[in-house]
């Protein structure tokens, strides 16, 4: 049975700037809000202690980051933003913000001790990008846990604090709508309240809902969730990064190897499906809407129910399937990263409308600093704590409808992974409508905080190939 914890909720200390996760968004975030306000109480909550998100638990250790040096790389950039945004929304103000800042926001991490990839002469090396396979404008983060280690210094040097150990369940929303702080839950099943004048959030996308994904650790899957049940405007939602990769080991894997002598184990490819994905060697994730995705369809529609399809690959036969990897969706931001909500922000995997469908290769890292810092620094100069009266209206409704039931949890979770991974993966799929028909039948009997949240991440994610 649920437990009944209505009168078991603590009150946290209240904070100026709260930032809901711990990776290279809400870090960038925690320091630009520290640096906008000195003094002011910023806190950073995250799932675990250590390395969190696709970002400083990326399983490479290493990043790209998409920095155009000059006026001409910055068009190019943002010319090719939008052509790889469709069908997705791109927002050109965002794309141009993005382009401008994204080489400030890398210079600053090389004077704060970044390590990036350099030759042996000491120059930075550039590199092309997906979906910009002619340019070299990517930089190479060659060591997260030590950037980690370097910005979470800088954090504490400047009065920040962590939030270890925390998932947030919920967001506190005053009477007029405003947020007002989050609901949070501890490994022991604590629950805790903390008041706060403004909210960043920054716990990454949806791919961890799915069965097969490689997003890092500590992101529990329904940021998403969290946002829009606290009424922010969602966009980009169905498009996931999704990476072919080796079931056996979840090592990348190159679609294009069936234009270069791998086959699929059931029939050959067809010569029209080889001509439309000729320029698919451009890009590793799929290309929603891209000419060339035709590749991947075309071996998608020889997967099981599971998504595992059989190929053979010199003489090997390997079981391969689409990853989930990192979203391009989130609450749609203005340039200053703030959420329709007031009071609400959002950064990284939560945040969209600075690219669209499809994103350029090391952009999302590019986003992550950009717009980290856009939105802890505005978070910081408009936060306003909640009045008493204000804040205790927001606690009555967090509690009255607030139930956690662990059985509850872990059956809907597994349920929605599989289910997911039947539906909500970009392959021609002949019953477009019977994910939000199985989610909205699963949201009317659901009770527990966590099932709800995660509904609602996945409520957006009804689209077929």
């Amino acid at each position: 049975m649920p437990e009944d914890i209505s009168q078991n909720f603590t009150l946290l200390p209240a904070v100026d700037v709260l930032v809901l996760g711990a990776g290279l968004a809400g870090f960038r975030a925690a320091l630009a809000a520290l640096a906008a306000a000195p003094g002011s109480a910023v806190a950073v909550a995250a799932t675990r202690s250590g390395p969190s998100g696709s970002s400083f638990a990326n399983m490479h250790g290493r990043l790209g980051l998409h920095a155009p040096e000059t006026d001409a790389a910055r068009e190019a950039f943002c010319r090719e933003a939008a052509a790889v945004a469709a069908p997705g929304l791109a927002v050109p103000e965002l794309v141009a913000a993005l382009a401008a800042e994204a080489l400030p926001r890398r210079l600053e991490l090389e004077a704060w001790g970044a390590v990036f990839e350099r030759d042996d002469a000491g120059r930075l090396r550039l590199y092309p990008s997906c979906f910009s396979p002619d340019s070299r404008r990517a930089a190479l983060l060659a060591d997260l846990p030590g950037l980690r280690r370097l910005l979470w210094r800088r954090i504490e040097a400047a009065g920040g604090r962590a939030l270890a150990g925390m998932t947030a369940l919920a967001c506190l929303r005053e009477p007029g709508g405003r947020v007002c702080g989050a609901l949070f839950e501890d490994a022991a099943g604590k629950v805790s309240l903390q008041p706060a004048g403004a909210v960043v959030a920054a716990m990454g996308g949806t791919a961890p809902l799915y069965l097969r994904h490689q997003a890092g650790g500590g992101n529990p899957g329904f940021g998403h969730g969290l946002l829009a049940l606290a009424g922010a405007r969602m966009a980009n939602t169905a498009f996931l990064q999704w990476m072919w990769a080796r079931v056996r080991d979840r090592r990348f894997w190159p679609v294009w190897s069936l234009l270069e002598g791998a086959a699929a184990a059931d029939a050959p490819l067809p010569e029209a499906v080889r001509e439309a994905g000729a320029g698919r060697a451009g890009h590793c994730p799929f290309g929603h809407g891209q000419r060339d995705a035709a590749l991947d369809l075309w071996l998608l529609d020889r997967a099981g129910a599971d998504g595992v399809v059989a190929v053979e690959q010199g003489g090997e036969r390997l079981d391969v399937a689409l990853f989930a990897h990192a979203a391009n969706g989130g609450a749609l931001v203005d340039v200053r990263g703030r959420a329709d909500v007031p009071a609400l922000f959002a950064a990284g995997e939560c945040a969209t409308g600075m690219h669209g469908a499809n994103r350029l290769g090391g952009a999302m890292v590019a986003s992550c600093l950009v717009f980290g810092a856009r939105a802890g620094e505005t978070a910081a100069r408009e936060a306003a704590r909640p009045g008493e009266a204000a804040f205790a209206r927001a606690v009555a409704a967090a509690r009255a409808g607030f139930a956690r039931d662990a059985t509850e949890e872990h059956e809907v979770t597994c349920w929605l992974a599989r289910t997911l991974q039947e539906y909500a993966v970009p392959r021609r799929n002949p019953d477009a409508a019977a994910l939000p028909r199985l989610l909205g039948q699963r949201l009317e009997k659901a009770r527990d905080a966590a099932v709800r949240a995660r509904l609602a991440a996945a409520g957006a994610l009804k689209f077929s190939g």
